[in-house]
């Protein structure tokens, strides 16, 4: 029999025994909470818009790790890693002290086998704090830490915690990333035979990793047994026995889609701040990988005309999705550049700006789409445009100027706006790196600017979505993303305070678009060149200088569709054509997307203040009662121009001479109707090989008084009361500075006067030189019949 204790020394075990455990107490209790989930790094997975991957990024620590809630994991993985790994787990406290134990007795006591015995709570405390749990030191601490995670965290967070940080082979952690990789599907798609076959492998990652040959008959085996276990306690999933004898199919990491690359790269490269996780993009991948096919085939084919890359984008203009981008024709391929994004790359976009110039000028009140313009030469001070062809059409209407890009009829609208030009449109759209304005001058309206392609589909986007401009969508407004992201910083895409702005009217951009409509299709296959599609497609072409662009841009359907073909060198080739070029290519996408039944709605007028009126099919004003021929055109009631045409004139004409007579006399005169066209379009006529019967001069006896109150006075094109001329002082007696005017048809002689001093005269259509004097001078011109017109001009003296 043991002798009692000392009192002393049994107080002093007691208050030892207590203390520890008052100790041992207090530190549960008070224990700081630890982040099971940092700091390990994540990957970021990108889906398309209907849950596709796209990409899955490597974590910063090189390894594949999503993370996934534990509602996305599906409780066929969670009961099947429980049953496999941890069956007590809902029961202990973060440490089964029985199993311990026992592992240890029959690990180092007998010494039969190793036996572990970590529960899922001690697996998390070493996976996230890294410790070796092979020594005993590790092993404790992991006890302490397992007890300490227990205490701040519930079971399905604990749970949650492992299946994001266990191992699944090679550098591949988590079941959100071995789901996608394994199996090329989210983990909550997961079945049966797959939950199981992911439960086996944390417990020994490098032998089980599916990928190994070697490891698949393991795998089979053991997933074998699970499941007869599992049938004991789930015997309602007998119906998966068959498949439980099917072979494993598993891919490797290298077997990770890379779609949409030049897309996702810029998605990072804008939006660096995304924190890890999985986002929905606008993407659309079936339609992703049909501009790349088309792509891909055209330049194959065009290859022997010098084709050797393109661009192009889809965009949906309805939700302003950017639904497919495709930055080059290879993404691989070094020899072009492929890896540079041609979609946001700044290039010249040649003659795609010019349908905002019309839109612009008819809701200034300059036009509407049948309204008469000049294609005839024109000097803008020291800006002289010419055409592609170097030709002039004549007069034509606004609708055939746009569709047939004629320049210089463009540059005049452009020179003629007033209230918003171009540039301050471009400015509004948001378009940047713009040099000042005065950098480009006139030179803007044939592309003398840079903006990227998809700076250019949201202007067309502009026009279908009538006149409001909107920024395009990249990610889907997912609840996921928003609460990762500050929903008001300028670097979250979905950022609900994103300018929305009406840059142009909606009768304007819905006009524009109809304009844009009478552009007639081209087609590669010749058998297709004259069908007529059932839709209406909105395009333009575009060719930028020394044709190192060939641009097609337009909207069809629910889309807007740019394509682009050049080189990202700059270099220029003569294939390089936007009509020829890159128009071809855009329609082929058109009538696969028609294929496919994508092309539905158009864009309608309603609501809209436009009306349909009468207008002189010869002339694009109202016709007046001796117009021969009218069309039905549209019109803006309270701002398109309401001149009323007065080409068609009825005159009359002396029966014995043959002459114009000053009135009417019912026996002596009778009456004829003649065109009256200004003398530059006369003359352009005449160039063009048409013959426009000219009115007889009047009879003598008719007095100016009587000539001067009929027809159209002389309008003066040279001098502009816009433009500050210079003389230089060296040349004083050298220089001269042209006057010139358009006439009505029957003017003959013009005679010219500066601050009322007659200065000279010359026939109609001949430009007076007049040798300048420094100063402020009113010019005036009249013509041989009384009609008359003046300007003001300044000239200054420069050394």
């Amino acid at each position: 029999m043991l002798p009692p204790l000392n009192k002393k020394f049994s107080f002093i075990i007691k208050t030892a025994f207590f203390t520890t455990a008052l100790l041992a107490v207090l530190l549960y209790l008070f224990t700081p909470k630890p982040d099971i989930t940092q700091p390990n790094a994540y990957s970021t997975a990108f889906y398309d818009s209907s849950g596709k991957l796209l990409r899955l990024n490597l974590a910063a620590d090189d390894r594949y790790r999503l993370w996934t809630p534990i509602d996305k994991i599906p409780l066929s993985v969670q009961q099947a890693t429980l049953l496999y790994e941890d069956q007590d787990f809902y029961e202990h406290t973060g440490v089964d002290f029985i199993a311990l134990i026992n592992a240890f007795y029959t690990s180092y006591i007998k010494r039969s086998h190793r036996v572990g015995a970590s529960t899922i709570t001690m697996q998390v405390a070493r996976l996230h704090f890294g410790m070796n749990t092979h020594v005993i030191f590790g092993k404790v601490e992991q006890i302490l830490r397992a007890l300490q995670i227990e205490r701040h965290y519930s079971k399905n967070q604990i749970l949650e915690a492992y299946f994001n940080l266990a191992p699944y082979g090679s550098n591949i952690e988590g079941v959100g990333a071995a789901s996608l990789i394994y199996f090329k599907k989210p983990a909550i798609d997961l079945n049966l035979p797959e939950s199981l076959l992911l439960s086996l492998i944390p417990q020994n990652p490098t032998k089980r990793n599916p990928i190994k040959k070697s490891a698949k008959l393991v795998l089979l085996e053991t997933r074998k047994k699970l499941f007869t276990r599992w049938l004991e306690k789930y015997p309602e999933d007998k119906h998966w026995l068959a498949a439980m004898q099917l072979p494993i199919k598993v891919y490797a990491s290298s077997d990770l889609p890379f779609e949409a690359p030049h897309f996702i790269n810029n998605l990072q490269s804008e939006y660096p701040h995304l924190k890890p996780g999985e986002y929905k993009t606008s993407i659309d991948l079936n339609l992703q990988n049909l501009l790349q096919r088309h792509a891909k085939n055209y330049i194959n084919r065009r290859q022997r005309d010098g084709l050797s890359n393109t661009s192009a984008i889809l965009l949906n203009y309805k939700t302003m999705e950017v639904v497919a981008e495709l930055g080059s024709v290879d993404f691989f391929n070094n020899d072009i550049s492929g890896q540079v994004n041609g979609v946001r790359a700044k290039r010249s976009p040649g003659s795609t700006l010019k349908p905002f110039i019309y839109a612009l000028a008819i809701d200034e009140g300059l036009i509407h789409p049948l309204t008469l313009v000049k294609d005839a030469p024109k000097r803008f001070g020291g800006y002289t445009p010419e055409n592609y062809d170097q030709q002039f059409l004549g007069p034509i209407s606004a609708t055939e100027s746009l569709v047939l890009s004629r320049n210089v009829p463009a540059v005049n609208l452009m020179y003629r706006l007033q209230k918003v030009g171009l540039y301050d449109l471009l400015v509004a759209a948001d378009v940047k790196k713009l040099q000042p304005k005065e950098f480009y001058g006139l030179a803007l309206a044939l592309g003398g600017s840079e903006v990227t392609m998809l700076e250019l589909v949201k202007l067309y986007a502009m026009l279908a979505n009538l006149g409001v401009y909107k920024d395009e969508v990249i990610l889907k407004k997912d609840a996921a993303v928003i609460n990762q992201n500050n929903p008001n910083s300028p670097n979250n895409p979905n950022n609900p305070n994103k300018h929305i702005k009406q840059l142009i009217s909606p009768e304007a951009a819905y006009l524009t678009l109809q304009m844009l409509s009478k552009n007639s299709a081209v087609d590669e296959i010749s058998f297709q060149k004259e069908r007529r599609q059932a839709y209406p497609v909105y395009w333009k072409t575009g060719t930028s200088f020394d044709f190192r662009d060939a641009w097609s841009v337009g909207i069809v359907g629910p889309y807007v569709l740019a394509t682009w073909v050049g080189n990202f060198s700059g270099e220029g080739h003569p294939s390089f054509i936007g009509r020829q070029a890159a128009a071809p290519l855009f329609f082929e996408i058109i009538r696969s997307l028609d294929s496919y039944g994508l092309i539905k709605g158009n864009i309608k007028p309603g609501g809209l203040n436009i009306t349909e009126v009468d207008i002189c099919s010869t002339t694009g004003d109202l016709p007046n009662v001796h117009c021969p021929k009218t069309e039905k055109g549209l019109f803006i009631p309270g701002k398109s121009p309401i001149k009323v045409s007065d080409v068609h004139r009825e005159i009359y004409i002396d029966k014995a001479s043959g002459l114009r007579a000053c009135q009417y006399d019912e026996f002596t005169t009778t009456k004829a109707v003649y065109e009256f066209w200004p003398s530059d379009l006369v003359r352009l006529f005449k160039q063009a090989g048409i013959v426009k019967r000219q009115p007889p001069p009047y009879l003598d006896s008719c007095l100016i008084n009587n000539t001067s109150t009929q027809g159209s006075a002389p309008t003066i094109t040279s001098p502009s009361n816009l433009i500050s001329y210079t003389i230089r002082a060296s040349k004083l007696k050298q220089e001269s500075l042209p006057f010139s005017a358009t006439t009505d048809t029957d003017s003959r002689i013009l005679y010219w006067f500066v601050d009322n001093s007659f200065v000279g005269k010359v026939e109609r259509d001949t430009p007076f030189f007049w040798h300048p004097q420094v100063g402020e001078f009113d010019v005036r011109v009249v013509d041989n019949l009384g009609r008359s017109a003046s300007v003001s001009m300044r000239v200054k003296l420069v050394q």
